[in-house]
C-alpha cells in the first residue's frame, strides 16, 4: 500500500512540474516550432493556412470526400465506405484530413500533451457539430467522449475526447455525456487497420450508471475517425441505451483515395 500510495505522490508531483514547466517555456507553433502569443492560436498563421482539410462534395452521412463519384452521378451519393454503418450512425463529420499539419496536431494533443490545443481544436470541430445537430434534429444531442481504458487514463492523465467534448459543451453544442466506460483489453488502435481495429473494440464499451431520462440524440466525440470501428461500438452500445439517433465528430479523418489520381484531400496528384 505505501508503494502504491508513493507512486501516486509521484505521478501528482510529475504533472505539477509538467505544468510549471509549460508556464515558463515559451509557446510554440505545433506545426513550425517558432514562437506564437500565449494567448492566441497554437498554430502560426502559416501553418494554419497549410492545414489539409477535407474536400467538397461530401458524402452525406460520412462527410467522405466524394470526388469524381459526385461529378458523375451529379447529385451528392452515398461514397460506399459506410455503408456497412449501422442505422442508428447516421451521421459524421471533421474539418480536417488525418495526414500532415492536422496529425500532428493530433499527436501534439494526445501524446505529447499540449492540453491547450484541445479548446482550439474544439472550435475548429464546432461549425460541423452544430450543422449536425440541427440535422439529426431531436434537440441538442449528449456529447459523449471515447472513453479510454483505466490503464490509459492513468499512463496519459487525461482523455483528450473529453477535452475536447467539454469545450464543445461550452461553445453550445449540446451537453456534456461521459456515459460509456471501456473496459480493459484490446489492442493498440494507433498504426492499425480494417477487422483488427474493429476486433480490438469489439464489446470493449458499455454504459454508465445514471444515464438520463432523454435519450433521443447523441454525438460521439474523438480526435481522429479512422475506420470508422470505434463510432460503431459506441454507437451500437449508446442505441441498447435507447438513443435513437448517433452522429460523430472528430478533429481529423482518414480517407482513402476515390480513383488513382486524386489525393484524399482532393488536390490532384503530380
Amino acid at each position: 500500500m505505501r508503494a502504491v500510495a508513493c507512486a501516486g505522490r509521484l505521478r501528482l508531483v510529475g504533472r505539477a512540474a509538467a505544468a510549471a514547466f509549460d508556464a515558463l517555456v515559451p509557446a510554440a507553433c505545433v506545426g513550425c516550432r517558432r514562437g506564437v502569443a500565449p494567448d492566441g492560436p497554437p498554430l502560426c498563421g502559416l501553418c494554419r493556412s497549410r492545414l489539409p482539410r477535407l474536400a467538397s462534395p461530401r458524402c452525406p452521412r460520412c462527410a467522405q470526400p466524394l470526388g469524381n463519384i459526385a461529378a458523375a452521378a451529379g447529385e451528392l451519393v452515398p461514397c460506399g465506405t459506410c455503408e456497412e454503418w449501422p442505422d442508428v450512425l447516421v451521421a459524421a463529420d471533421a474539418p480536417f484530413v488525418f495526414e500532415g499539419l492536422a496529425a500532428r496536431t493530433v499527436h501534439a494533443l494526445k501524446y505529447d500533451r499540449w492540453r491547450a490545443l484541445a479548446p482550439w481544436m474544439a472550435a475548429r470541430m464546432a461549425p460541423g457539430a452544430a450543422a449536425i445537430a440541427s440535422r439529426i434534429g431531436e434537440g441538442a444531442p449528449w456529447l459523449v467522449p471515447v472513453p479510454l481504458t483505466p490503464a490509459r487514463q492513468r499512463e496519459r492523465g487525461f482523455n483528450q475526447a473529453t477535452e475536447l467534448a467539454r469545450v464543445l459543451a461550452d461553445l453550445g453544442v449540446g451537453p456534456l455525456g461521459p456515459f460509456l466506460d471501456r473496459r480493459p483489453g484490446g489492442g493498440r488502435q494507433a498504426g492499425v487497420r480494417g477487422a483488427l481495429r474493429q476486433a480490438n473494440v469489439q464489446g470493449r464499451f458499455r454504459l454508465r450508471a445514471g444515464l438520463p431520462g432523454e435519450r433521443g440524440s447523441a454525438m460521439i466525440v474523438d480526435d481522429v475517425l479512422t475506420t470508422g470501428a470505434t463510432a460503431i461500438a459506441c454507437a451500437e452500445t449508446l442505441a441498447e441505451a435507447g438513443f435513437r439517433s448517433v452522429a460523430t465528430v472528430s478533429f481529423a479523418r482518414t480517407l482513402r483515395p476515390l480513383d488513382g489520381d486524386e489525393s484524399p484531400t482532393g488536390a490532384r496528384r503530380p
